[in-house]
């Protein structure tokens, strides 16, 4: 029995067996979906559709078994349907070939566990809202994934508001399901509280690994039906052979994606593939070499003992349940580890009962991550300067005609800067889709120092990372851009030019207390930096 059944058996103290499946399918349905339109079922459809658009994977999939619930109601089959959208902003070589390696594996679990997986990517752009129109008229309602930003939030609104039939949007986001705070969290700390205080009744929402595993009967669609929806409205899966040369990566799928009406001057990373597989073997790598020194060294960018998985968790690839269920295995964890005296007061180590790099990062996994969900959920405005705290915002007014450094959007996604530690981090960035957390702090606040006003410097962190980053266009990614400008933080002191009260860092400290050598080394211009200036 795996790790999250035993606390919800221990939290909820019912029977194993049907009884048990029964409850805590009701449990996912009323605490992870939302029901976003008044229309009604189509009794006549065909099939339940599942347009996947964000929790990209079999395993640990909410709105898979939300589908399979239904299909066990109205004795309907499931046709899944992974959409791929180029019909936005950063639409990319980078992002594209990262989902498509998902799909290849994805291809292999959906075709073991006998349900209808369809792979389908936009050939041109905005024909995907016309494809999920035309699908879902012959079905009987539609799923969809419940992301709170950028493109999936988009055609999910624009689902529920355009097609006739119900369209259930599902949370697969995290521990937390998203619509239980009735507000956003302003910080850490109190989101915090509310994690201690909620976990284990949270734990009951999680789905499960398997989500099929309580069909009531064969969910597969028929043959005939497919073959009818090929012929009546046009609809063509993509062809695999396209999807494996884009998945080969180099030059193989530099050719096939070079017809594309994408952004072909961000490439794709070789060295991060996307999809499940992948990120299980990180995951490993993680638990076995990096987890224990988790709390010492992360912040160290030389020899990191971070789990770098933030991409495979921005594309769904991967599920935050399956890392935290294999931390706390690792652990032999169970409820009464729990520190329960300390349940609700935010306390940051000790309350989890598990060593000291597990907390800490339990902590960055399910508080920050999902903070970042809670508050992109909440407001609409998530991405704006709108959301910082009036004295960050009162504070940076007052210097804001304070002398400073001026570069462009240009010369800072060219990594055209005077300070070479910033310079490596962005080319880090350009070279891999991702950068060491620590480093991406210093990068943004850099940028705010380099920016004539805090707006522009949101706006150019916003461009530059949702473009080059693997996990960009992400709640987490805005959280992480918007605590540059004092979101989710408190006033410090002393009161700084530029910065006011909000949080400082710089160049210069960030050399002197970590180890950059090897670092800047790799992620220099050439390979003749010069180090001087810092040491």
């Amino acid at each position: 029995m795996s790790f999250f059944e035993n606390t919800w058996l221990y939290a909820i103290k019912l029977v194993k067996g049907m009884m048990y499946q029964l409850y805590s399918s009701s449990k996912l349905t009323d605490s992870r979906v939302r029901t976003m339109n008044k229309h009604p079922i189509n009794e006549s459809g065909k099939f339940i559709l599942y347009w996947m658009t964000s929790c990209r994977r079999f395993a640990y999939n909410a709105s898979l078994q939300h589908a399979v619930s239904l299909s066990n109601l109205l004795k309907k089959p499931i046709l899944v349907v992974e959409a791929v959208s180029i019909s936005h902003k950063f639409a990319n070589d980078r992002i594209v070939s990262f989902m498509v390696q998902g799909i290849m594996d994805n291809i292999i679990d959906f075709s073991e566990n006998s349900v209808s997986y369809i792979p389908w990517v936009e050939i041109k752009q905005r024909v995907g809202s016309k494809m999920l129109a035309s699908l879902a008229e012959e079905a009987t309602c539609v799923v969809i994934d419940d992301y709170p930003t950028y493109t999936p939030s988009k055609i999910r609104d624009a689902a529920a508001k355009n097609l006739k039939i119900r369209v259930d949007a599902v949370d697969s986001n995290g521990i937390f399901p998203m619509k239980w705070a009735e507000k956003e969290f302003t910080t850490a700390y109190s989101f915090r509280k509310y994690v201690q205080r909620n976990l284990l009744d949270a734990f009951q929402t999680i789905p499960s690994k398997n989500p099929i595993e309580h069909k009531y009967r064969d969910i597969r669609v028929n043959e005939e039906i497919i073959s009818d929806l090929k012929r009546n409205i046009g609809f063509e899966s993509t062809p695999l052979e396209w999807l494996w040369r884009v998945a080969e990566g180099g030059d193989v799928g530099n050719q096939a994606m070079e017809e594309f009406p994408i952004d072909h001057t961000v490439p794709a990373v070789i060295t991060s593939k996307g999809g499940v597989n992948e990120a299980r073997l990180r995951l490993q790598k993680f638990l076995n070499y990096r987890l224990n020194k988790y709390s010492t060294d992360r912040n160290n960018p030389d020899k990191p003992a971070v789990s770098g998985l933030s991409p495979w968790l921005h594309f769904g690839h991967i599920s935050s349940y399956e890392i935290i269920h294999n931390v706390l295995s690792k652990e032999n964890w169970n409820p009464d580890s729990l520190n329960h005296e300390d349940t609700g007061k935010g306390t940051r180590t000790g309350w989890w009962g598990v060593s000291e790099s597990s907390s800490s990062f339990l902590d960055q996994i399910i508080t920050w991550r999902e903070l970042g969900f809670n508050f992109a959920y909440n407001r609409d405005d998530h991405a704006t300067v709108e959301t910082i705290p009036n004295w960050a915002k009162l504070s940076m007014k007052e210097h804001i005609n304070d002398d400073r450094i001026i570069y462009s959007l240009e010369e800072l996604e060219s990594a055209e800067t005077h300070d070479e530690i910033w310079n490596a981090a962005q080319r880090e960035l350009l070279r891999t889709g991702q950068m060491h957390n620590y480093m991406r702090m210093l990068w943004g606040k850099k940028i705010l120092e380099w920016s004539p006003s805090p707006e522009i410097a949101a706006e150019n962190m916003i461009y530059i990372n949702d473009k080059w980053a693997l996990d960009g266009r992400d709640p987490n990614s805005y959280t992480g851009i918007f605590w540059v400008l004092g979101r989710h933080d408190r006033a410090w002191g002393p009161e700084r030019p530029i910065f006011g009260k909000v949080r400082y860092m710089s160049s210069e400290s960030a050399y002197r207390k970590l180890k950059l050598k090897n670092y800047l080394q790799k992620y220099a211009k050439d390979e003749n930096i010069t180090l001087a200036k810092f040491g």
